[in-house]
């Protein structure tokens, strides 16, 4: 049996604070192994990376979710109790609440949305005297979002409600102030959410039959019996701030457009489906996620190393999605690479591995590809604007991470 190459804990703590995104991914390049442990008193954090090992992270016979989701994570960004944190029957009947929105019909009515939101909000935008793109994107698809799910938005809360989606997004991977203030936004999200599911409940309020707001309030578990009002509320949260969070990608996307300007003629002609090739490169090649965690459920060796039972496993997404070995030029970013490098379930970890219908990776999927594609031809179409001479780095030492000025435009008129 081979040995895991161990870290330091204290280098650990030091290392995921300084390198961020690319923390698991240096300590493969350091050790020459897609394996590493930290070792703790009485328990183990194995971080591991790569293809195969995506494969076997998304096995469910080898690893569970339940106990893997830190409670700080669960009050700020994924809720108590939530879809990440199940295995089994009750994920599998989590899910499929979740995939039978993700319908054809469901994600082209949520596209269509998106545009209106955006026509509406162009006028505006023409009279300031300059569009921060990275908040203003936020408000248009919180509009949207809650009107494609059935869910009742007064027009002067959505800045609210849109900044606290953000709040909680951004609160990932944090300690102090950023932490504790996508807590309180967790807090008044789902007390805003859990008033607007009782209405429904006592006929007070009207959802829509096929609405992500009566599917959360009338779904069943695996039991039969109505999910509870605050389990109901998580879940339904976790519909609207995912696609929120799409405001990252849509940044990250209008950065490439001005970085990359070949792509733009591109985008506009989209010859031989050159939008997704785009969107999929910006999820590949843009920071999202750093990593994922699971449980090993019992004893088990990968590649000759072993697997002890409860240990902590996390999965390098941001190292496998810029892994030598797998993509070609992996930090140059190209949108053709897809010509001959179709996605396969477990080298393209933006959203999670395997399959959506039967793993944990997200059901969102789609949404997030659709929307950011509809916002950049928005963007393309229908505007003419100037971007200013500002910072589009980022840092990945930061967890969530941003270009700097979160794009800025000005002298945005309508084309």
């Amino acid at each position: 049996m081979k040995k895991i190459p161990s870290e330091n804990v204290l280098s650990a703590l030091y290392g995921l604070f300084q390198d961020g995104f690319n923390f698991i991914a240096k300590r493969r390049k350091k050790y020459h192994s897609d394996i590493f442990q930290i070792p703790l008193p009485g328990f183990k954090v194995i971080c591991f990376g790569g293809e195969d090992a995506a494969r076997t992270f998304y096995d469910p016979d080898k690893f569970m979710r339940k106990g893997a989701v830190p409670p700080p994570v669960q009050k700020t960004l994924t809720g108590k109790n939530a879809i990440h944190t199940t295995d089994g029957e009750v994920h599998h009947n989590r899910k499929e609440m979740f995939l039978s929105l993700m319908t054809e019909e469901n994600i082209a009515r949520l596209t269509q949305l998106v545009e209106t939101e955006l026509s509406n909000t162009l006028p505006k935008w023409t009279r300031m005297d300059a569009v921060l793109l990275f908040q203003e994107s936020q408000q248009v698809l919180c509009k949207a979002i809650c009107a494609w799910a059935g869910v009742p938005l007064k027009d002067n809360e959505a800045a609210k409600r849109a900044r606290d989606f953000t709040y909680m997004i951004d609160a990932f991977g944090s300690i102090g102030s950023r932490n504790w203030r996508g807590r309180l936004a967790r807090r008044r999200a789902e007390k805003w959410i859990k008033r607007i599911i009782r209405d429904v409940r006592n006929n007070k309020l009207n959802a829509p039959d096929g609405s992500a707001l009566h599917l959360t309030a009338f779904h069943r578990d695996t039991d039969g019996n109505l999910f509870d009002l605050h389990l109901a509320a998580v879940e339904l949260l976790n519909i609207l701030r995912p696609t929120v969070a799409i405001a990252w990608y849509i940044t990250f996307g209008a950065t490439a457009l001005h970085t990359y300007p070949s792509c733009r003629q591109k985008f506009l002609d989209n010859t031989d489906n050159f939008r997704s090739r785009f969107a999929d490169e910006v999820r590949r090649f843009y920071p999202f996620a750093p990593f994922m965690g699971a449980i090993a459920k019992n004893d088990f060796q990968w590649n000759g190393y072993p697997f002890p039972k409860g240990a902590l496993v996390l999965l390098d997404m941001y190292g496998t999605n810029h892994d030598p070995h797998i993509w070609d030029k992996p930090h140059e970013f190209n949108p053709d690479r897809f010509i001959t490098h179709p996605i396969k379930p477990f080298d393209f970890l933006a959203q999670g591995g395997g399959d959506p219908h039967q793993g944990h990776r997200c059901p969102g999927e789609w949404i997030t590809v659709e929307t950011l594609k509809t916002f950049l031809a928005f963007m393309l179409e229908k505007m003419r604007f100037t971007v200013i001479g500002q910072d589009l780095s980022y840092n990945l030492s930061r967890m969530p991470t941003l270009p700097k000025s979160g794009f800025v435009m000005i002298n945005v008129k309508v084309q």
